[in-house]
């Protein structure tokens, strides 16, 4: 009777194993062209989806291909890949998109691939990076649905924090990332001599930057600064860096946390006595 009772309990356990490891196979797996979507799918997909990005930032925050090229080699016939248009996939690699089931969520993007910085764009291609994975995964239609809901919350909720930095006075020098420093209420100037700063000449760059730190005014710039303009600025005084986003952290709590590093960098150090912002502290 306990043989009967023993080889019953390892029978059940062998059939619940299986049932187990045949439920953690049965995720999406999918590929994205772009760090952009690699973050969306990945919030929205959840536990359900494995996401596999095809290029990603390197460190310097350039786009690069993951893996050298790895991961775009290896891709099986037939893999499902999420783009953002046509241009983003040959920019990707995939030169024969017939080889594979790819979804191009528009045709074309009708923005600049750096409006995903934009927090009034981003809802959008994160609605339409929903209905792909639910077009491949019907079942789990309403967790993709709840999760897009929970991102766009999020979302709002982070530029909400942002408003720490309300009224903070900055000189815009990014390339793409000022719209998330206009969405926190900051009191933004663009320098009339950034383009031909961004070319390289730098005529006048150390007098505007002597009057932005008499002012108390705080110069941001980001990964997409053109590179002359952001090796001369990188390491100097007053000049801030508004970091790209980190493919390892979901992108509202990121967003929330640089929101806050950045409010703290900028506040932590003195600014002059004579700065409106230090009048208007006392």
């Amino acid at each position: 009777m306990a043989r009967k009772i023993f080889l019953f309990t390892l029978i059940a356990a062998i059939i619940l194993f299986a049932g187990s490891a045949g439920y953690c196979d049965d995720k999406l797996n999918i590929s994205v062209t772009h760090p952009w979507l690699a973050l969306l799918a990945s919030f929205i997909g959840g536990a359900e989806v494995n996401v596999t990005p095809i290029r990603i930032w390197n460190s310097n925050g350039d786009l690069t291909m993951n893996e050298r090229g790895k991961i775009l080699r290896e891709l099986e016939d037939g893999a499902k890949i999420i783009a953002i248009d046509e241009n983003d996939a040959q920019s990707s690699g995939i030169k024969n998109a017939a080889k594979y089931t790819v979804k191009y969520l528009y045709s074309p993007f009708p923005v600049s691939i750096n409006s995903l910085y934009d927090p009034s764009v981003i809802p959008f291609v994160a609605q339409r990076v929903l209905t792909a994975l639910s077009e491949w995964d019907s079942r789990n239609y309403p967790f993709y649905q709840r999760r897009l809901a929970e991102f766009q919350a999020r979302l709002s909720s982070a530029i909400l924090v942002g408003q720490v930095m309300k009224d903070i006075s900055i000189s815009d020098m990014t390339g793409s990332s000022g719209v998330l420093l206009r969405a926190a209420g900051c009191k933004i100037e663009r320098p009339e001599q950034l383009e031909q700063w961004q070319k390289g000449n730098f005529s006048g760059l150390r007098e505007y930057m002597d009057e932005m730190r008499d002012k108390g005014t705080a110069i941001v710039i980001d990964d997409d600064t053109p590179d002359v303009l952001r090796r001369y600025l990188s390491g100097k005084s007053d000049v801030y860096k508004w970091e790209r986003p980190d493919l390892e952290r979901d992108y509202p709590t990121f967003l929330h946390e640089q929101y806050i590093s950045l409010w703290q960098k900028i506040t932590a150090k003195p600014l002059p006595a004579n700065s409106k912002r230090s009048k208007n502290t006392r």
